[in-house]
């Protein structure tokens, strides 16, 4: 091995350690009073596998339990058929709203590890529409749609990883236990606000 390269691999090295330490040294738990926000992203599975899109807002009751409301958004999917002119749309979604509290075990260098557990409903919607043209008969169109709302009890946990200051990540794995059962995989961006 070159010299050069051995000075590069160490200069990465030693960059690598600072970035690391320096999350540990400004990470910073969240305590009684503080607000935290979070915009999350993830993957929802048991309901067929789609995409989740939500947004928490908490406040720390005491030093290691957090009390938060979500609300999160699945689009279920849609579709489009056209041929010999009939075409029909469908299309779906879910609304997922969650009262939740998170216990906070001891924190270790800038993470802090979570059980969640709450109670929630989840509002699924879903529509159709055909429209017919045929020279001979004319054209008309059709819509149908419904929807169902269910309670469900969820439970988890996962990682408060303090990043710098009052800002971090946190992935999380829920499981949603009602009507249907499934299971949400995120990663989510928070803020202590004050």
């Amino acid at each position: 091995m070159s010299t050069k390269h051995s000075i590069w691999t160490q200069v990465l090295r030693i960059s690598v350690g600072c970035l690391l330490t320096a999350g540990m040294a400004f990470g910073q738990g969240i305590e009684k009073g503080q607000v935290e926000a979070t915009g999350q992203l993830g993957l929802v599975g048991g309901i067929g596998t789609h995409g989740s899109f939500g947004a928490s807002i908490g406040s720390a009751v005491t030093d290691r339990i957090i009390a938060l409301g979500e609300v999160s958004y699945i689009p279920l999917g849609s579709s489009s058929f056209t041929s010999l002119g009939l075409t029909t749309k469908a299309s779906a979604n879910a609304i997922d709203v969650n009262a939740t509290g998170h216990y906070q075990f001891q924190k270790k260098g800038s993470i802090v590890p979570y059980a969640g557990g709450g109670i929630g409903v989840l509002h699924a919607s879903a529509s159709s529409s055909t429209n017919i043209q045929n020279v001979n008969i004319g054209s008309f169109s059709f819509s149908s749609g419904g929807s169902s709302t269910d309670f469900y009890v969820n439970l988890g946990g996962g990682l408060r990883y303090y990043s710098a200051g009052k800002w971090g990540f946190r992935p999380e794995l829920m499981i949603f236990a009602g009507s249907n059962t499934f299971v949400r995989l995120s990663v989510g961006i928070f803020y202590h606000v004050k």
